[in-house]
């Protein structure tokens, strides 16, 4: 059979689509070149260029002496590159100062001791101690930096400084001779000076980036995100529909503000170098008091959105409704309070299942049959439209909906003019009225919710509610508006915080020019503003320790056997040793100390080669020295990032090698044509490590394209004797110069991956597991701590579920997550895939459930205690601590499911909802006896009302958690049968 014969394309109509593309192409090259990004990417082949001149300029290559490795001037330059700011080139220059100084007392002290013990005749077991100690020890301690500190910086610094020892302890041979050389540590102080000094050059020189500028820019864009977010979230929660949410708007508001927040910590300690250094540090506790409120009202905006889904779903599923208090036991008032308890918990509660395999079967559709469906098995389930529930929403919305939508008409306009993105050298003065203007919307909003809440409840009684149904939804809705406005309501008061702060600065800033100080050099005397500025941060936050402190231990002396027994005089002493011991043994146990313990044995073993008389010619033909820095470069905490890194650093060298076999075969060793191809070279790897986010990627790549092309130059102007392996003849041979290099490479990359997956390995999917324990066993203890019950004991002290302590390393351990779940897909398990998908939604839910939380101390803030609340808080309390057990229960009951990697067929919610309904039952009951007429909100039973729809949303979020976990366990369980 023919196929049809198609005719080719025309010559002329292709080359008329490019040349109609032509001015597209244009347009986009040159917003590429005028913005941030494209100008720093730039900078960095700039930087790159000048720190090659060190080995192509005859008079610069002279002054760094004979030596090889005058490249690391241009490796130096990619690692510390340019496109950063001001605060960050300190920062890098004080982590470089340390990494050679670490390398300088390393490489000196090595040389020492090897002298000591060659005088003696015993060099071997000098080259001994030099392994363990200083290359084991030594490299060990820069992993454990690494780790320690988790900072990009840092971790350049660390690479660099073993980059000298690696040179200096196991290629120079000063070290197996037994002699001290100061040549080599000369060297790199020289080459470290350079690429620190070429690269600060360009930074500061070339369109330089200031940290203030870009935190302030970064707080505009949350706070204009956050401000769409809230408007888009009140117009929804109105509208009663959550349709705009996925909507452009807010999904960019929403993108923008988490890539903003996420800098926040990072550029305000960039701004701190640069305040310090220009003399501005009274600017500084300004800067931290608006990354704080960024922080805060952040959470905010998550509880807002929180309060708005759970009005939604309330609205669909209504709960006081489907309790088991209706009909006679709702007016059952004259009876006492145990007689009511008696009748109503021995009401057939309907009962839930615990969760089983079952559950997660696909039903008919081939979809999975979430859990909970099964919390509404027993509901009356969906509202219709139109229906009671509906109508009472309108009703409120009626009345509050103007008031809210002015309120919300106004935060949108203060956001969009406060001057968040202005810097000390651009000062504009805020609008004076624009405090005035909020403060007065903030009243007028709170005046016309009192009003609004007040008018309903008076009209009840037109609005036909006669029967416990009617009279349930009615609190319910009233529940959940009383629940947002309060949200919403603490976001207008954290905006006003807002311009109070940037007032303060503008008053304490100004003519910062003629009162520039620098007093933070007399580091031994106090700053007692700064002083003063800690003690009202601290005052600010609940007296209530946080979770996450431990408290000091007190020991109390128990009696002894007899009663005129004396205690030992050694006891004290005994008790000091054990304590040691303690606490070494689990400074032992830390991830950190058994990373360092296995990279300095790997880097031992791979060293102990250059120390031996046999095999130390083939660890110099093989470049094995380049084999140890990656080596060094690869190894990482867990099995994943090792192998997302060791993946990268091997397409990375070959990608290097390649390049430079064809840049050697087109300039060969001319100078000016390497040169010009080296800086395209480092503009296209930069574009992918900087603007494509693979940064060991494009390091590698540069790496290997140094250690080929610089050294085949450098060997290139060199006598014919040198390194004659590498050559042809009187010429470098490019092809064995990057065959070694590359070898050397792959085998440290590999050695890497081997030592990092075979001795003690750390697996990022079982650090993921441990991780969501402790958030979920911390949760358990932030319900337990029951703030409500404190509020009977002191009504007047801040009681909260979570302090801002609490918030911020809760959320600390949810970005934790993030970052374990990505390296957790990339380790290589036989037995099951990862399950990407379910651990992102077990993530998610618990964000949510993190939300609430927030959403009900919102609430608890702005509902001040009154009596008749104190006591509706004791009649309940009984049933609120059972309740508050059961939820802390659940989550424990779910933290033991997923660390041991069992099926949650224990957990049982319907405890939980039971105890729910109990609780629910009594507040009722307290109603019905209550003779005293209604405040304006109803403040005495809205704060509770809240607090039981806020429970029923976590109880939901816990079985979605459920469904999920099942799922991790059913995984685990089919492919140990496979």
């Amino acid at each position: 059979m023919n196929r049809p014969q198609f005719p080719p394309p025309s010559p002329d109509l292709t080359l008329t689509s490019f040349l109609s593309q032509v001015p597209e192409y244009k347009v986009l090259t040159r917003q590429f070149i005028t913005s941030e990004e494209g100008i720093g990417v730039l900078k960095c082949g700039l930087a790159y260029l000048l720190g090659s001149l060190a080995t192509f300029i005859p008079v610069v290559a002279a002054l760094l002496g004979p030596q090889e490795g005058k490249h690391i001037v241009a490796t130096i330059t990619v690692y510390f590159h340019p496109a950063r700011s001001k605060g960050s080139m300190y920062k890098a220059l004080i982590c470089a100062t340390l990494a050679f100084l670490y390398a300088a007392f390393i490489s000196l002290t090595s040389m020492y001791v090897t002298i000591y013990f060659y005088q003696r005749r015993m060099i071997e077991l000098g080259h001994a101690l030099v392994l363990v100690i200083f290359v084991g020890l030594g490299f060990g301690f820069l992993a454990w930096t690494k780790q320690r500190m988790s900072d990009p910086l840092v971790n350049v610094a660390c690479s660099l400084a073993s980059l000298a020892l690696i040179v200096v302890l196991t290629k120079e041979g000063a070290i197996q001779r037994g002699s001290v050389s100061l040549a080599k540590v000369s060297q790199v102080l020289k080459m470290l000076l350079m690429g620190i000094g070429a690269t600060m050059t360009v930074s500061f020189l070339v369109f330089p980036v200031s940290a203030q500028k870009k935190l302030r820019s970064n707080l505009a864009v949350a706070t204009r995100s956050m401000a769409i977010m809230q408007s888009t979230i009140t117009e929804g929660f109105l509208r009663r529909t959550q349709h705009e949410f996925p909507g452009f708007d807010y999904t960019g508001a929403s993108t923008r503000l988490k890539k903003a927040h996420g800098e926040l910590d990072k550029l305000l300690y960039e701004t701190k170098l640069e305040q310090y250094v220009a003399g501005w540090e009274r600017a500084h506790c300004h800067e931290e008091k608006l990354v704080q409120w960024a922080h805060g009202i952040a959470h905010t905006t998550g509880a807002l959105h929180s309060s708005a889904l759970l009005a939604f779903e309330t609205l669909k599923r209504p709960k006081f409704a489907d309790h088991p208090l209706d009909g006679p036991n709702a007016n059952a008032s004259t009876a006492t309070r145990s007689e009511q308890q008696s009748a109503i918990f021995a009401t057939d509660v309907p009962r839930l299942e615990a969760v089983d395999p079952g559950m997660l079967e696909p039903n008919a559709s081939g979809n999975v049959q979430p859990v909970s469906g099964q919390l509404d098995r027993f509901s009356t389930g969906l509202v219709p439209e139109g229906s009671l529930v509906t109508e009472l929403f309108d009703s409120f919305v009626d009345r509050l909906g103007p008031s809210m939508r002015s309120l919300t008409l106004t935060l949108m306009n203060i956001s969009a003019e406060i001057p968040l993105g202005l810097s000390l050298d651009n000062r504009v003065a805020m609008s004076p009225g624009s405090a005035a203007t909020l403060t007065q919307a903030i009243e007028e909003y709170r005046e016309a919710q009192k009003e609004a809440f007040g008018r309903l409840y008076r009209e009840k009684c037109d609005m036909s509610i006669d029967t416990f149904e009617k009279e349930a939804y009615f609190k319910e809705v009233a529940a959940i508006c009383a629940h947002f406005s309060y949200s919403l309501l603490k976001y207008g008061e954290q905006l006003g915080e807002l311009l109070t702060i940037l007032t303060d600065f503008q008053v304490a800033t100004a003519g910062y020019h003629r009162k520039k100080s620098w007093s933070w050099i007399k580091f031994w005397r106090r700053d007692p503003s700064r002083s003063q500025y800690l003690a009202r941060s601290n005052a600010r936050l609940d007296p209530r320790p946080s979770l996450t402190e431990i408290a000091p231990g007190y020991h109390t002396e128990l009696p002894g056997a007899s009663s005129f027994e004396r205690p030992s005089r050694l006891q004290p002493f005994r008790d000091m040793i054990s304590r040691h011991i303690w606490r070494t043994l689990s400074f032992v146990r830390k991830d950190e100390t058994i990373f360092a313990s296995k990279v300095g044995v790997g880097a031992a073993l791979f060293a102990l080669p250059s120390f031996l008389s046999f095999t130390r010619p083939i660890y110099l033909y093989w470049k094995g020295e380049w084999g140890l820095v990656s080596y060094m470069l690869v190894c990482s905490m867990t099995i994943g990032a090792s192998n997302t890194t060791g993946y990268a650093r091997f397409l990375g060298t070959c990608i290097g090698a390649l390049c430079s076999i064809l840049v050697w075969s087109i300039a060969g060793s001319n100078a000016f044509g390497l040169a010009l191809l080296g800086f395209v070279m480092a503009i296209c790897t930069f574009y992918v490590s900087l603007l494509k986010g693979q940064g060991p990627l494009g390091r590698f790549i540069m790496l290997t394209y140094n250690l080929s092309v610089l050294y085949a130059f450098s060997l290139s102007q060199s006598s014919a004797d040198e390194d004659p392996d590498e050559r042809s003849g009187n010429n470098p041979d490019i092809t064995k110069i990057t065959l070694h290099r590359v070898a050397a490479v792959l085998s440290g990359c590999i050695w890497g991956i081997i030592v990092t997956r075979g001795v003690w390995p750390i697996r990022a999917r079982k650090k993921l597991k441990n991780t969501l324990k402790l958030v979920w066993l911390r949760l358990g203890r932030i319900w337990e701590s029951d703030p409500l019950a404190r509020r009977i004991t002191n009504p007047g002290g801040a009681a909260l579920y979570m302090t801002p302590e609490d918030r911020r390393k809760m959320q600390s351990l949810l970005s934790d997550l993030e970052s374990l779940r990505v390296a957790a897909r990339y380790e290589i398990e036989l037995n099951a895939p990862f399950p990407d998908t379910a651990y992102g939604k077990i993530i998610q839910h618990t964000q949510s459930i993190v939300d609430d939380l927030h959403a009900l101390d919102l609430q608890l803030q702005g509902i001040p205690p009154s009596e008749q609340q104190l006591s509706l808080l004791r009649y309940t309390s009984r049933e609120r601590q059972n309740l508050a057990g059961q939820i802390s229960h659940l989550l424990g009951a779910i933290a033991s499911s997923i660390a041991y990697a069992c099926p949650p067929n224990h957990v049982d919610l319907s405890k939980a909802k039971h105890s729910r309904d109990r609780f629910l039952a009594t507040i009722f009951m307290y109603r019905s006896g209550d003779e005293t007429s209604s405040s304006a909100l109803e403040e005495t039973y809205s704060l509770l009302y809240g607090y039981v729809l806020v429970i029923d949303q976590i109880i939901g979020k816990m079985a979605e958690i459920l469904v999920n976990v099942s799922r991790l366990s059913t995984g685990v369980e089919q492919g140990v049968v496979n």
